[in-house]
């Protein structure tokens, strides 16, 4: 039963370490060009000027 309960935490705890480098990595798939927080609030910025 205690492996059980390791298999748990550890499963909790590698979700956490993906959550954790995806919200602080840069994404490199979202196709703005010069956009460095990925937040969407450059596409406003961006849409004014065009």
């Amino acid at each position: 039963m205690i492996t059980v309960q390791y298999i748990i935490i550890a499963l909790i705890f590698i979700a956490a370490v993906v959550y954790m480098i995806r919200k602080f990595m840069p994404s490199k798939g979202n196709g703005s060009s010069g956009c460095q927080k990925g937040c969407g609030s450059c596409s406003d910025i961006q849409n004014k000027v065009n």
